[in-house]
């Protein structure tokens, strides 16, 4: 599968919205491609855009979750149903849903539900084909449930990273490099580089603001990984040389001064 995952979320709780968009955000293969407050309005949408997933609230008006399954013809995406009530897990698998989550949603068994679709979206071949099952997962939880990323400090922060067909489980602060191809980009880490479909805008949002910097259109540098600069190049500490943008020049300056 070359194509991201694009995912939509249907919740009439705004909070619930956004959880979601946070979880989703750190995993660069997912795509939004529709959110909405209501099922109906979805449905009429489904059929065209087409989504590879819907993450999907129960309880909600004019159609609830379980309706909105059953009204569904023709396009039928994978569904991770999303709700406060456990008490509607065994009607989830009845109706052949990927799998289940429970308000409040832990990072970690996001990661588990996605894990879990990788495995029955035909042309994506499995995780599991490559790496154990726990080899997504970090020992102990990301802290990040309600916070976005770049208010964490936690040097187990992960992505994960699609390579061809393999999912990888990327540490953030392994990351040294990131280089833009067009629509993809090269993440160079200290023993490998990685190439991946996503954009710079989109990888940068993702990254944490106070350990990245974009130094060009075509750059972000881990700042921790700075050694000098020397014209209009950064040397970084393994000797890596690294242009900086005209226009980027002044504020990767201005930055850097401030860490002196």
């Amino acid at each position: 599968m070359n194509k991201n995952i694009q995912c939509f979320i249907i919740d009439d709780e705004p909070h619930a919205r956004d959880v979601i968009k946070k979880f989703v955000s750190r995993v660069p293969f997912l795509e939004i491609t529709g959110e909405f407050d209501n099922a109906l309005e979805a449905l009429f949408q489904i059929h065209d855009k087409k989504p590879d997933l819907v993450f999907l609230d129960v309880e909600m008006p004019e159609m609830n979750g379980f309706e909105f399954i059953r009204t569904l013809q023709g396009h039928r995406p994978q569904i991770i149903m999303v709700t406060a009530y456990q008490r509607y897990a065994l009607d989830g698998f009845d109706h052949q849903v990927a799998d289940y989550l429970l308000k409040p949603i832990a990072f970690e068994r996001f990661i588990r539900a996605v894990y879990k679709v990788t495995e029955l979206l035909p042309g994506l071949e499995p995780a599991s084909q490559t790496y154990p099952s726990n080899y997504l997962i970090p020992e102990k939880p990301v802290k990040i449930l309600y916070q976005p990323i770049k208010k964490q400090n936690n040097n187990d922060d992960f992505l994960l990273i699609k390579e061809d067909k393999k999912l990888i489980r990327l540490v953030i602060d392994e990351i040294v490099l990131i280089e833009a191809m067009k629509d993809y980009v090269k993440i160079h880490l200290p023993s490998r580089t990685i190439i991946t479909h996503v954009t710079m805008s989109k990888i940068q949002e993702i990254l944490p603001a106070d350990r990245f910097l974009r130094v060009s259109r075509s750059s972000i540098l881990r700042k921790n990984v700075i050694g000098e600069i020397e014209g209009n190049q950064i040397i970084t500490t393994d000797g890596k040389k690294v242009h900086i943008g005209i226009t980027y020049r002044e504020i990767v300056m201005k930055i850097l001064k401030n860490k002196v």
